[in-house]
């Protein structure tokens, strides 16, 4: 791997590491399916003069932002808005890489190696570490919503293996706009104050929003599939793993939040197990940020 491309590797790390923080601050500071309408409303504006609408596919487009768009990033937004902290949810997030791995073996009937069974095994181990700690048992939903949004990320994985016919910008595209339809209906009936706060003079919040638009998704994408069309796949994959460690780092260094032992402990072993996998995979996601 070129240098250039080992620089602009770590560089995509840390702009979706960096987005853990923006999400929580926005999921904090506004009612949290109104945030990601908005941010999937202004990715809308932005790909869909460039891409070809999925003609005889929609169904399928359909399906995916439903359980992309609307199931994983809706309880992801959830979750850090009831209290899970950016950096656990950074932990947490790396678990769709185990979670994927097993359901493509049921659903697509791809067979994990003994390496990859080890590292499923390693990885959820880490995070029974991880959930067993008592500051997340005092906040079990939010913990099981963080899960759940990795659940229906890898069930979104294996939705993607049938969508390869579409280009991942037109897929972006369209996901987002199917997924804005269907979630500004459900903010306003479920959320409240969705113009007061969007309104209220703080930069932190509307850069927040920018920032997931423009860094963690236009910038991120460009650089992650540039350096797959240069690169080996596992290679690129690897830097993955990356990108809790740094989630992890920009939660306690600029929100403050407290690091113990046993989120220490469950993330290296998570991590680990999903090194494990990673770097027997063929393949990677076609969506994979925050």
């Amino acid at each position: 791997m070129q240098p250039s491309h080992i620089a602009i590797a770590v560089g995509t790390a840390l702009l979706w590491g960096f987005g853990f923080v923006t999400s929580k601050y926005g999921a904090d500071h506004m009612p949290p399916l109104f945030f990601l309408a908005l941010r999937f409303a202004l990715m809308t504006l932005m790909l869909i003069w460039f891409v070809r609408p999925p003609r005889g596919r929609w169904l399928a487009v359909g399906s995916f932002a439903l359980t992309m768009g609307v199931g994983h990033f809706g309880l992801f937004y959830i979750a850090l808005n009831i209290g899970v902290e950016a950096s656990t949810a950074a932990i947490i997030w790396i678990t769709q890489v185990p979670l994927s791995a097993v359901l493509a073996g049921l659903v697509l009937r791809e067979r994990p190696g003994w390496a990859a069974i080890v590292g499923i095994s390693i990885a959820f181990g880490g995070a029974v570490v991880l959930v067993g700690e008592p500051r997340h048992t005092g906040n079990a939903l939010g913990i099981g919503l963080m899960f759940g949004s990795s659940i229906a990320w890898a069930i979104a994985n294996v939705q993607v293996k049938r969508l390869t016919d579409i280009s991942p910008l037109a897929l972006n595209g369209w996901m987002s706009a199917i997924s804005a339809l269907f979630l500004f209906p459900l903010s306003f009936a479920l959320e409240e104050g969705q113009l007061a706060s969007l309104l209220q003079p703080d930069w932190r919040l509307h850069g927040s929003l920018i920032y997931q638009v423009v860094g963690s998704t236009l910038l991120a994408y460009w650089a992650w599939y540039y350096l797959l069309a240069h690169n080996k796949v596992a290679t690129v994959a690897g830097f993955m793993l990356l990108v809790p460690m740094l989630g992890v780092i920009f939660g306690v260094l600029i929100l403050g939040e407290p690091i113990t032992w046993q989120t220490l402990v469950g993330g290296v072993i998570i991590v680990s197990g999903v090194a494990l996998i990673v770097l027997k995979r063929s393949g990677v996601p076609a969506v994979k940020t925050r």
